[in-house]
């Protein structure tokens, strides 16, 4: 007896290449979580390498799906949901458990206005016009989560380096926390770099210049951390001064 063609069986199959870029979001993932263990367990170096490997899939994963054109709306939602969690949920509750445990209510109040910020940053982000105007093409609006993470859990760095009690203080960990999910969910341009092309001549010292950067990683990692938070946060103005200058320019050529 033969089978229709209508009633046969149709049988799917994925490449590898379509896999790779949710494999390092899922991979990050798991990282953002093992974060959160290492928090209960008070190893709080740990928590900042985690969180640190998270932030490499991160950027490796839209950049592969990208490279390979595999992007899907399964990926976007998958990374989304990845980053509320390791960049949004997982700080907030690190700080929590290093700093605000017992500090009251206002404190926990602090801690989830941080991971409200950052899912509401991405609803945002997910919902933006996919085809803005080609001066906001190179801009963010607000802090992305995984900036947003790092900076932070910058109190824990300090007090690794200096070992300096005050940056415990619950007072000032819930005033970061709500000054970082504020910059989040802030309208303010924030450096995209995805169409930086750097000139020929450059390459060399650009690579001389990110050697130094893990040689740096590897022997002084938390002065690192802070160096790298420092010059991102400076960034911030600077950023805000060039989209204004470039939409200026944009307004004046459609005059």
């Amino acid at each position: 007896m033969t089978t229709s063609p209508s009633k046969k069986r149709s049988f799917r199959s994925v490449s590898i290449y379509w896999l790779l870029p949710n494999i390092l979001t899922i991979a990050g993932f798991v990282s953002g979580l093992t974060a959160l263990r290492f928090a209960m367990d008070e190893r709080w170096a740990g928590v900042i390498v985690l969180i640190s490997v998270a932030a490499v899939f991160d950027a490796l994963d839209g950049r592969t799906a990208r490279r390979f054109q595999t992007s899907s709306a399964f990926g976007a939602a998958l990374d989304s949901l990845s980053d509320l969690v390791v960049f949004g949920v997982v700080p907030a509750l690190c700080l929590y458990v290093w700093a605000l445990q017992g500090a009251g209510t206002i404190a926990w109040w602090a801690t989830l206005f941080y991971a409200v910020s950052i899912a509401l940053r991405l609803a945002r982000f997910d919902s933006e016009l996919t085809d803005p105007p080609d001066y906001a093409k190179s801009y963010f609006t607000g802090i992305p989560a995984p900036a947003a993470g790092f900076i932070v859990l910058l109190p824990i760095v300090i007090d690794l380096q200096f070992n300096i009690a005050i940056v415990q203080d619950e007072k000032w960990v819930s005033t970061w926390l709500v000054l970082v999910g504020a910059g989040a969910v802030s309208s303010l341009p924030t450096f995209a770099g995805k169409r930086m092309k750097l000139p020929v001549a450059s390459v060399l010292p650009v690579l001389a210049v990110i050697g130094l950067l893990v040689a740096a990683v590897v022997t002084e990692p938390w002065f690192t951390y802070m160096a790298v938070v420092t010059a991102y946060v400076v960034s911030l103005p600077l950023s805000l001064l060039r989209f204004l200058r470039e939409r200026q320019k944009h307004e004046k050529d459609i005059c």
